[in-house]
């Protein structure tokens, strides 16, 4: 007992063991079906799962049948049919003739054709067929028929004949009759037909009939081999926005691609890339169903577009394509399947990033530092202060643009440009004829047949609708091989409402904007400055919006001065503001209160307005459209000023403005406030237009240029805003000098031991920030 009870334990174990195993075995074998179920990939490329066979259905009326392309649907009495019986088809065999519509493409066919006819008994069914014949004959009365067939007047079939039936039922379970026609090559031209003429031979006493018309009764073709073709582009613009561009191609036309879903997934492995469902529906970046917009290929051929409407982040992407076929059964989705495989790249690297900068202005200014120790040593307190100034220079030089090829300036002026119109009774039309007429100008580029020149279109016509502003509209079409032929059909809609453009050849006014020759909107203000732009379109709320800022300074404000004060941009201005002496001196006599801070007002407007009025005036008199050559210049008079503090220690024009401007002041104040404190003050107010001008290179240009050419009271409004920008420019440079006391007698100290060495030290970074914009300009826009 105690061996029969053993051996059943063991038995026990073994059950368990192999059932364990066959479990583990069962799914790793699931999980190998479930991995074989796509293709893995290891990079770019494209796939494509074509249906097998593709239909041609019998359809129409029996006086008039034809060739269709379309699976019928409907599931009760069939659509049509042709009556037969033994005496017609003895005297007058001709069942129908059919053919379909003209070819709309060529059209080459190699693989197998079969005919498929559905027939049966007029009534509801008999076995009379099968007792019964009509002629003495060793058979019984049969049924068949012969199919002739011809593609392109080519013969296929020549009166062939089907399987023969001794039909019993009626229509509501039809007989099939079948003739095949095995490797079949021809060669169709457009215009060409597939023609069909079946003759019947019918032996029974009983009328019959050839159906068809209904979903499960589909008299027709079956064509066994290639017959359609798909073209699938994802083009990757500048901006990282993707434009799909999907050719059906059908012998047909596009009508047999009855709907498709288009989805971008990713960024992901390519071994993940496969059709079907996702699991993390936040790589499912879009879906796409009706076209965006279509434009005109190839040989006349229509190409379906879409695009996203932000950038993506680089990686790898892949677009799922699922599309139903007219002569596929209906029952059945994605009858043709496309997976194509791209990559978004990184951002095009800069020559020289301006990371650089950051390292190179301290280091520069160390090593000035260690070269001035050659002569008189100072005291340690003063190359504190110059190490102190070395790391605020910091703050600047992280706003400093990258060196590199781009024909755009951040933050930049739009290119000046002549360029021809698609309609040839407008001629040219210029960026300074359109800011002579209107206050704003709205800028829709886009690539010839991308979506977005539509979405632009009805938000341009929306903001025309309900926008009271001046604004002028231009479309401009970039991209390369350009043709005018290309707008044809996108004119057609424009109809004229505004001049639609042709870009440089290159695209080279595309690639001056920040867009790069892309799809966007950009706004120009009447100073020809761009105040804002969006890729793919804008809404016409958000153009009424940017019209509305741009009129008044692109939301350049005299705030925007003081604010910068508190950011890293403007720590060097505290550092140079600290006191020179090392006890405050206070007047003899009686002045008006806060008389120390309006000379400190007084001397930092003179260094400032030396700077922004010669600026402002430029951009007030339309030198907008020009305005690197103006950039240019300022970065020579940048290098000018730096080199001649660092040699001299002092700039020509400033020391007689300032001397003049000393001048003019009563006596009682020049007792109190020497001329170099005086001029100290005014170099201050210089430090910061260059430093705003590093920081925000437009807040002048803009935020008077622009006013002084929005309209008839533009030019008062612009003198106004001038001098709120001078004016907060000297509150910023008290509070600088408010803010350079906060150590109190360590500040005063500190100050003086470093009277000589600070503007210098200044000087060497000052031309340190001219050379790398003089380069980031003549390496970029320029060259």
């Amino acid at each position: 007992m105690v061996v029969i009870s053993m051996k059943k334990k063991i038995n026990n174990y073994r059950f368990i063991l192999i059932s364990i195993f066959m479990l583990f075995l069962s799914s790793g074998l699931s999980s190998i079906s479930i991995a074989q179920n796509y293709e893995q990939y290891d990079g770019p490329g494209i796939s494509i799962e074509y249906p097998e066979t593709h239909m041609l259905f019998l359809k129409g009326v029996e006086e008039n049948p034809i060739l269709d392309r379309n699976w019928s649907v409907l599931t009760g009495l069939p659509q049509g049919s042709a009556s037969f019986n033994s005496a017609s088809a003895s005297s007058s065999p001709n069942l129908l003739t059919a053919k379909s519509a003209p070819l709309e493409e060529p059209f080459r066919f190699d693989g197998n054709i079969s005919i498929s006819l559905f027939a049966s008994l007029e009534g509801t069914g008999s076995n009379s067929c099968k007792s019964t014949s009509i002629l003495p004959s060793p058979v019984s009365s049969e049924t068949e028929f012969q199919v002739t067939l011809s593609m392109g007047g080519i013969m296929i079939l020549d009166d062939q004949s089907t399987n023969t039936i001794s039909m019993s039922e009626g229509y509501t379970s039809p007989h099939e009759f079948i003739v095949v026609a095995t490797d079949v090559n021809v060669s169709m031209s457009q215009g060409d037909t597939v023609d069909i003429s079946i003759n019947v031979r019918h032996e029974c006493i009983e009328s019959g009939s050839l159906w068809w018309g209904t979903y499960d009764i589909r008299s027709g073709i079956t064509f066994e081999g290639d017959f359609i073709e798909i073209e699938l582009d994802a083009i990757v613009d500048a901006n990282r926005m993707v434009r799909i561009e999907l050719m059906p191609i059908s012998p047909w036309g596009i009508g047999d691609f009855t709907h498709q879903i288009i989805e971008i997934v990713g960024p992901t492995d390519w071994s993940r890339m496969y059709h079907g469902e996702w699991d993390d529906e936040d790589l499912r970046q879009y879906h796409f169903e009706n076209p965006q917009g279509t434009r005109i290929g190839d040989a006349n051929r229509t190409i379906l577009t879409w695009t996203s409407d932000k950038p993506l982040e680089p990686g790898n992407y892949m677009v799922d394509v699922c599309i139903d076929l007219s002569d596929q059964n209906p029952g059945n989705t994605c009858n043709l399947i496309v997976v194509l495989r791209f990559v978004i790249p990184e951002d095009p690297v800069s020559f020289i990033n301006s990371d650089l900068a950051i390292f190179i202005i301290p280091l520069g200014i160390m090593g000035w530092i260690v070269v001035s120790l050659r002569g008189a040593i100072l005291p340690l307190p003063a190359y504190g202060v110059i190490i102190l100034l070395a790391f605020a220079s910091l703050g600047p030089a992280m706003n400093l643009p990258d060196i590199n090829n781009e024909p755009y300036r951040d933050n930049g002026a739009a290119p000046s440009f002549i360029l021809l119109s698609h309609n040839p009774d407008t001629g040219s039309v210029s960026l300074y004829d359109l800011l002579d007429k209107y206050d704003v100008v709205v800028i829709g580029m886009f690539q010839h047949g991308s979506p977005n020149a539509q979405l632009q279109y009805n938000d341009f016509s929306n903001s025309i609708k309900y926008n009271d502003k001046d604004i002028g509209y231009v479309q401009i079409a970039t991209g390369e091989d350009l043709r005018a032929t290309d707008l044809d059909y996108y004119a057609k809609i424009l109809n004229n409402s505004w001049p639609l453009l042709l870009d440089e050849a290159d695209s080279k006014i595309g690639l001056s904007l920040p867009n790069s020759a892309s799809d966007a909107v950009i706004i120009i203000d009447s100073a020809g400055f761009i105040s804002e732009w969006q890729p793919g379109s804008m809404s016409s709320v958000e153009i009424e919006d940017a019209a509305i800022k741009s009129s008044w300074g692109s939301g350049n404000n005299p705030l925007k001065i003081i604010s910068s004060l508190f950011s890293m941009s403007l720590l060097p201005l505290i550092v140079l503001a600290m006191p020179r002496d090392r006890k405050f001196k206070f007047p003899e006599g009686a002045l008006i209160p806060g008389a120390g801070s309006l000379l400190i007002l007084y001397a930092s407007i003179v260094g400032f307005s030396y700077w922004a009025i010669p600026v402002a005036l430029l951009a007030s008199l339309g030198a907008g459209t020009n305005w690197i050559w103006v950039e240019l210049f300022l970065t020579f008079v940048l290098i000018y000023h730096g080199l001649s503090i660092l040699k001299n220690g002092k700039i020509k024009e400033i020391e007689m403005l300032s001397k003049f401007a000393y001048s003019k002041l009563p006596r009682p104040y020049k007792d109190w406030k020497e001329i170099h404190s005086f001029t100290e003050d005014a170099y201050l107010g210089l430090w910061l237009s260059w430093l705003l001008w590093i920081q925000i290179p437009f807040i002048i240009p803009q935020g008077v240029g622009a006013i002084a050419q929005s309209g008839p009271f533009g030019i008062i409004l612009s003198v106004f805003a001038l001098s709120s920008y001078i004016l907060c420019s000297g509150i910023c440079v008290i509070i600088a000098r408010n803010l350079a006391l906060i150590f109190g007698p360590i500040s005063r100290i500190f100050g003086e031991m470093s009277i000589g060495l600070r503007p210098r030290a200044w000087g060497l970074a000052s031309t340190i920030f001219g050379v790398w914009i003089m380069l980031s300009i003549l390496l970029g826009p320029l060259l």
